[in-house]
This record gives C-alpha cells, structure tokens and sequence, in this order.
C-alpha cells in the first residue's frame, strides 16, 4: 500500500511557461477591473487552449548538467476564458509555472506564454508569442516577443492523447542558432477535473486578455531577471487558492536530516479500499519535497475542485516509497478546494511500511 512516485525537476534548467492575467474569474463567471475585449477567431493559435487542459506526465531530458528526469506531473486548468494554467512545485524554495494566454499584439490577437523559474524568491520570467502554427498538424511554436527565435523558442507538437515540448536556447545569446535545452514527452493521464471547469468558464473563448502592443518597448529581449519588475505577476492569476498543510509525524517512527517528506495532492484516490493503485498517479495534480523536520506547507495557485491527500517521509532516498519508510496511515483523506479559496488541512504520518 505505497506509491513508487518517480519524480525530479531542475532548478532552472527546464523552462516552466507562466501568465498572470488582469481578469478576476470565478467558475461560472469573469470578473475584471475593466471591460473584457471579446473578440472574433481567428486567434493565432487558438487551437492549443483546447488541447491542453488535462493531467499530464511524463520524462524530461536535458543538455544541462541537470541531466534527465524520470517523470513531471501537471495540472493544466482554465483560469478564465482566455487562459489556461500549470503550477508545479519541487520543494519549499523551487516553483515553476506554466500559462496560456491570449493577448494582442502587433495589432493582431495572439497566444502568449509566459516562464516564470523561482528559487529561493529568485528566478527570471520569459515572455514568447507564438509565431508558427499548424492547427491540423498540432505544431505551435513560440519565441521571444522581441528577438524572435534567435534568443529562445519553444515547440509543442500534439499527437493523439499525447506531446512533446522542446525548448531550445542561445545560452544567452552565446550560440547561434539555439541548441536544444530540454524536451518533454507528456501522456495524457485525464480530463476530468479539466473537462468540468472548462464547461463553468466556457473555455476556450476568443478573449483578449492582455493588451501587450507596448509591454517591451524599449527593451531587446522579452526576459525579466528581476520578478519586482515583471508587468504581469502570477500573484495576479485569478480563480486559484490556497491549500496550507500541518504536518505531525508519530514519535516512535525515527527522522533524520537527510530524510524527506513528501506531500501528494491527487484528484482521485490512489487506493481501491486498502489496494494501492500505481497507475491512479496520473491523478496527480500537485506534490513537494520538504526537510523531515518541516511542519507545515502552503501550495498557492491551486486549482479549485476536490482533493486526495497523502503525505510519506523517504528514509533510503530512493523516491519509491516502499518496505521502511513511512506514510499517513488516512489512505481516503480527502478535502473541497473552493474557488479562489483556502483551506487548511493536518497529516499525521503514523505508518512504516512493511
């Protein structure tokens, strides 16, 4: 009755696409400070709204000294109309998040995306606007809104209930033309949690949700090394919440500094009665690494909807969660996350593994 949940991800070595829209959105309704701008198709790109909300997993491989990496969990929802969203989240220091989003530009409505790499509150934002589409094919490409794709660019290429994400890089303008950073092959795990929140927001829509006609003007390259200057902060994303965690683990089980906790946050039950079932860790929505001495966590940006929640400490440092280690013995504890809401909820990991 124990997870082998593989999975590790770069600190900056895998760029992670974020926006931080103005709109205030609620499932069932759009709230904005201002008038939303509706507008007729054709969006450039339109068609990637549709294909990527859903729970997704799948390896990651890298040219940096990262190396590979067995296996990345999303969560991609609607936030509004226009926008669809990813929060991923390592450890206590390391966040990553990745958005969809439509906004004008050059006086023509298009599909933007937004990077944002945290560590330690430190990181960079990079922003990309898609400049080649293939709707029938499912190809989408993205690159810098100012230096186009000889600074950075991004594939996605969509095939039946699965795609590949490549991202391709000048190291900082030392290399031309960009040499492949990282490349993502993604499987389709579910589109249910999806599905129901698309049905309340109408997505996808042709909604203007930024108006980036003059966001960069002045500057050479669409990056932010500074997140206090970012113009489109992801502490702006509307509908998500909040889901704070407590942690207590039994006295007699043992811990030690090299020991780690990790908390799982899964939209269906990993248990059939008291049955582990590995393949339902496609239900996976959100997870972090934390010290074994750590007694509470925050996820913020979470998506709104129901939720399983487990919690284990590693002891042999094998990620497998097996015979030895320990896990809250509440194999069902489950919770209801409203929009734009917070809850907090305690774990108690009482459970060595036989």
């Amino acid at each position: 009755m124990h997870p082998q949940f593989h999975v590790l991800l770069p600190k900056f070595r895998v760029f992670f696409l974020l926006s931080a829209v103005v709109l205030s959105a609620r499932c069932g309704q759009v709230k904005t400070s201002q008038p939303i701008t509706k507008l007729p198709d054709p969006v450039l790109g339109f068609g990637i709204l549709a294909r990527l909300p859903g729970l997704w997993s799948g390896p990651v491989t890298s040219t940096t000294p990262a190396g590979n990496f067995n296996r990345w969990y999303v969560d991609f929802r609607p936030l509004s109309g226009g926008e669809v969203s990813q929060y991923s989240t390592l450890d206590a220091d390391t966040v990553n998040v990745m958005s969809f989003f439509i906004v004008k530009h050059d006086g023509i409505l298009k599909v933007a995306l937004r990077t944002e790499g945290v560590f330690q509150n430190k990181g960079c934002v990079t922003y990309e606007v898609i400049d080649k589409v293939n709707e029938d094919a499912g190809y989408y490409r993205f690159s810098d809104f100012q230096s186009g794709e000889k600074r950075a660019y991004t594939e996605f290429k969509f095939s039946g209930d699965s795609f590949v994400m490549d991202v391709y890089t000048s190291k900082f303008n030392k290399v031309n033309p960009p040499v492949l950073h990282s490349h993502w092959e993604a499987k389709l795990g579910s589109k249910d949690t999806a599905i129901e929140t698309m049905k309340k927001l109408g997505f996808p829509q042709a909604v203007m949700v930024k108006d980036f006609s003059g966001v960069f003007k002045g500057m050479t390259e669409s990056i932010y090394f500074t997140l206090e200057n970012d113009p489109y902060k992801s502490s702006t994303q509307p509908l998500v919440g909040q889901v704070t965690v407590n942690i207590s683990i039994d006295k007699k089980l043992k811990t030690g500094k090299k020991h780690k906790i990790l908390l799982l946050l899964t939209t269906r039950s990993l248990y059939e009665g008291i049955k582990y079932v590995e393949d339902n860790l496609k239900y996976t929505s959100r997870y972090v690494y934390l010290d074994a001495d750590a007694l509470s966590y925050t996820f913020k940006n979470v998506h709104p909807g129901d939720y399983y929640l487990y919690s284990y400490v590693d002891i042999d440092g094998d990620k497998k969660y097996k015979s030895g280690d320990y896990m809250s013995s509440d194999i069902q504890q489950n919770f209801t996350l409203e929009p734009e809401g917070k809850i907090t909820e305690n774990t108690f990991i009482d459970y060595k593994i036989p």
